[in-house]
């Protein structure tokens, strides 16, 4: 590193900071400032300008420091103690023992970390969800008041809503600056790899003719440390998010555009942010892991289609999927909505399914969440395992099969409308129609299944 560029970047920040109170959180700003300012200026010196002019172009990139210093300050405003808890007071609102006892700012009210009482854009939670109130319904203990009826540990009467296609026109405009825009041979790919720790990313088609997938940042502070490290090895594209700042509050958004009719395979990884995959019908596999925030996949196509939800909320509307469809959902809410696969293998630890005109067979598994389904045809052998959650299915009232219920402990429904064939303790088989060729198998240990 040019010891001239950082004597250069030093005065610069020192103009600056020199009015500023000596902060921790200041201190360190200068410090992670420092960092990034004198990788942007080394780069640019080896790119062929001279050390000031590199110096000059880097923070000129960066955006308005004296801006980031009064919202540093913002948010880290007037401190003081109050019967040992440690209160902060500023413009952005009130914090008590670094948000874990109360917060309160513009995004909600916040008790215990949220645990106690949470009061947001996305609705109120008292008592870890004991009682819920958001967009999707309101939840008192075991009953559940929603778009799908009145519920009562998973039964209800369903409405059954189709889903429209989304629209995509919309999702090309950005606010941030443009900051990084590379272009690739669609071509020469069959792999796309991209990983994201925090940011909107979305994964739209290449408008008009064009064969190329382009790869888009929009950034709210251009720096080329914070872009994306991007690199074709053979047939794989890999896109992999830049640095992250500490303290800088970098707002990322990312478009990557990919022909429609491109038959390669996707995977995606976003840790925290927004996730949207639309409009593509040809694609071989699809891979998805979302950590926390929440994604979307809609208007798609693909032979094999697997996802992974830590405790983010997903939404997957209107797909096709020729083979398999995989779902694990460790916590959070997943919503598919007028999906078809030749086989669902989804297994939810304690999140929240809801499936609403599903076409397919396979297993679903519910250790300690809760399962709904509407099947739009019964099509295949479905099996049902339910540990100690509750899971509800309903197949339409015309529809032909077979069914095996089983309980250990638990509770299972048999439905109205069947024609029992064998009744034991715990165990219930019959027909529904007389030409069924399918089976709805449903075992649970000391859950509740329904069949309706």
């Amino acid at each position: 590193m040019s010891a001239k560029i950082e004597q250069l970047v030093a005065m610069r920040l020192t103009s600056y900071f020199k009015e500023q109170p000596k902060t921790p959180a200041l201190t360190e700003l200068r410090s992670e400032l420092a960092a990034d300012l004198n990788e942007a200026a080394n780069d640019k010196e080896r790119a062929g300008l001279d050390p000031e002019a590199a110096v000059a172009e880097a923070f000129s990139d960066f955006g308005d420091i004296n801006e980031l210093i009064r919202q540093i300050n913002a948010e880290n405003g007037t401190t003081t103690t109050i019967h040992g808890h440690h209160v902060v007071m500023d413009n952005d609102g009130l914090s008590v023992d670094d948000g874990q006892t109360l917060k309160i700012n513009a995004d909600g009210i916040y008790l215990k970390g949220g645990r106690a009482l949470k009061a947001d854009a996305d609705g109120v939670s008292i008592n870890n969800g004991a009682i819920q109130a958001d967009t999707h319904g309101l939840k008192l203990g075991s009953w559940t008041f929603d778009e799908d009826g009145i519920n009562l540990n998973g039964d209800a009467q369903t409405a059954k809503p189709q889903a429209a296609p989304i629209n995509l026109a919309q999702e090309y405009s950005e606010t941030l600056p443009l900051v990084n825009e590379q272009r690739f041979d669609a071509a020469t790919l069959t792999r796309l790899t991209v990983a994201y720790k925090a940011a909107q990313v979305k994964i739209i088609p290449t408008q008009g003719a064009s064969q190329e997938v382009i790869v888009r940042e929009y950034m709210n502070h251009k720096n080329a440390a914070y872009q994306s490290q991007i690199e074709q090895a053979g047939d794989e594209l890999k896109v992999v998010q830049g640095k992250v700042p500490f303290l800088i509050p970098l707002r990322v958004h990312v478009q990557i555009h990919v022909p429609a009719d491109f038959t390669g395979n996707l995977t995606l990884t976003n840790r925290s942010g927004h996730l949207l995959v639309a409009g593509f019908q040809r694609l071989n596999a699809l891979d998805l892991q979302v950590l926390s925030g929440n994604a979307v996949v809609s208007d798609l196509h693909s032979r094999a289609l697997s996802m992974d939800v830590t405790s983010g909320d997903a939404e997957l509307t209107n797909l096709r999927v020729i083979n398999q469809l995989g779902l694990l959902v460790k916590s959070g809410r997943t919503r598919l909505t007028t999906v078809t696969a030749e086989r669902f293998i989804v297994s939810v630890t304690s999140g929240t399914v809801r499936g609403t005109a599903l076409t397919g067979g396979g297993s679903w598994t519910v250790k300690s969440g809760s399962l709904k389904l509407d099947l739009a045809a019964v099509v295949a052998d479905v099996h049902l395992m339910a540990k100690s959650g509750t899971i509800k299915v309903t197949v339409p009232t015309d529809a032909s099969y077979a069914y095996e219920l089983e309980s250990h402990s638990g509770r299972v429904v048999a439905p109205k409308n069947g024609t029992a064939t064998h009744l034991a303790d715990g165990y219930q088989a019959g027909r529904v129609g007389v030409t069924g060729q399918y089976l709805i198998q449903g075992q649970t240990t000391s859950g509740t299944i329904k069949l309706s």
